[in-house]
């Protein structure tokens, strides 16, 4: 997997000007008591926090919020979302590891948008208004790091229809290279953003007996596919520190394994990925870990339900990423790292889990984990009527069987400042 670098940033730039007259902008029925504007301050929050989502074209844009005519009706839903911290989510808590970004709003936004709600909504003055940046984002056509050193996409588009359940497609692209390279950074652009709900990255041997799989099928990737990262909306380009790369094999294949979400209207799609090359000599690989519950049994109407798994490191290595995937009865999750001295580090506990909603969390710095360590994995799973995304009988018992989490881990065993291919 790679180093990611996630789009939502929890720091933004907005800033009151106390100083100005209030403009008489908002309802003619609440007063304003105010300075806050939309078009000056509140869009700028928006703008970086919620419009990679909340956007026309975009996977909320049932929700959209770019302009203040769209934003108003919902004043006192935000209110709500960003006082009881379920916007914009972050689901890791604090003080146990230490992550690059993170995506719940700092104090100082949070009054911010009260402010602005409570003292009557104003729209404040049309200068302000950032027109020319929200119409970028909304088009969301470029890619971040510059023209990619290779682009790959599927032959055709893929029809999406209007209604019905989440759909997993998968797209297996010959990446047509006659010698190895190493990629230091990956970009994804979905080609239907209103309906592209998440992406599945991955790198698939050469083709043999068995033929690739076909373009846009249900569900049929390669089984012989080694995970590379994933993305989800809101997510920037994905690059790895200057020194690790993800080995792409000669005549390989770069498999995107795209879930899309139905909207009540038709929809085509032509997602693409960007592969961008090392450029200077490197001295780690990096790849993914898998940590797998044993299959168990939760009871019927069990609210809080405990799985375990461990995983040992042989060989030491080091942690730059970490990933929970607890889908649907996922309630909470710790990870942690028990070393040969005694010492135990939390790399994660994770709260409120939201399975559709599934990031990767990228340490400030890389997490040593010596050999003969070990990670321990430890699940709460939630097979009650409380909790609402669970898909299962609440009255029966079920079988759980899965992924618990992935580690994005460093090696050096087979690769020592390798020579780039260029």
């Amino acid at each position: 997997m790679y180093y990611l670098r996630l789009a939502i940033v929890a720091s933004f730039c907005a800033f009151l000007l106390f100083a100005s007259p209030l403009p008489r902008t908002g309802s003619a029925h609440e007063p304003i008591t105010t300075k806050v504007m939309f078009n000056k301050e509140v869009i700028r929050v928006l703008e970086r926090n919620c419009l990679s989502c909340h956007a026309p074209g975009k996977i909320k844009s049932d929700i959209p919020l770019t302009t203040y005519e769209e934003a108003r009706p919902w004043a006192k839903a935000i209110k709500e979302e960003v006082l009881e911290k379920r916007m914009s989510p972050f689901q890791a808590v604090k003080g146990y590891g230490s992550f690059v970004h993170d995506y719940t709003l700092p104090k100082r936004e949070v009054e911010l948008l009260v402010s602005w709600i409570e003292g009557g909504a104003p729209r404040g003055e049309a200068k302000d208004y950032p027109k020319e940046e929200i119409d970028k984002l909304i088009a969301g056509n470029e890619w971040e790091l510059g023209k990619p050193d290779l682009i790959l996409q599927p032959d055709k588009e893929t029809k999406i229809a209007p209604e019905g359940d989440d759909e997993t497609r998968c797209f297996v692209l010959p990446a047509n290279l006659k010698e190895e390279r190493l990629i230091n950074a990956i970009d994804f652009q979905p080609g239907a953003g209103a309906v592209v709900h998440s992406a599945s990255l991955f790198v698939a041997p050469p083709s043999g007996g068995r033929g690739p799989a076909k373009v846009g099928a249900l569900n049929a990737c390669p089984p012989s596919a080694e995970p590379i990262g994933q993305w989800t909306p809101g997510q920037s380009a994905s690059r790895l520190p200057d020194d690790a790369a993800i080995k792409l094999p000669a005549n390989s294949r770069v498999v995107m394994q795209v879930r899309y979400r139905k909207n009540g209207e038709a929809a085509s799609d032509r997602s693409s990925v960007g592969l961008y090359f090392a450029k200077d000599s490197i001295s780690k690989l990096v790849r993914n870990v898998t940590i797998n519950a044993p299959s168990t049994v939760i009871p019927a109407n069990a609210e809080s339900h405990r799985v375990k798994a461990s995983y040992a490191i042989n060989e030491a290595t080091e942690a730059v990423a970490i990933r929970p995937m607890l889908f649907p009865l996922a309630k909470s999750i710790e990870v942690s790292v028990h070393r040969p001295d005694g010492s135990v580090e939390v790399l994660i506990w994770a709260k409120d889990y939201r399975f559709d909603w599934q990031p990767a969390y990228f340490f400030k710095k890389p997490v040593a984990l010596p050999a003969d360590a070990r990670v321990e994995v430890t699940a709460y799973l939630d097979n009650s009527e409380n909790n609402r995304n669970n898909p299962n009988d609440r009255a029966a018992e079920t079988r759980f069987a899965g992924a618990l989490c992935e580690l994005s881990l460093t090696s050096t065993a087979t690769l020592k400042q390798a020579r780039l291919r260029r």
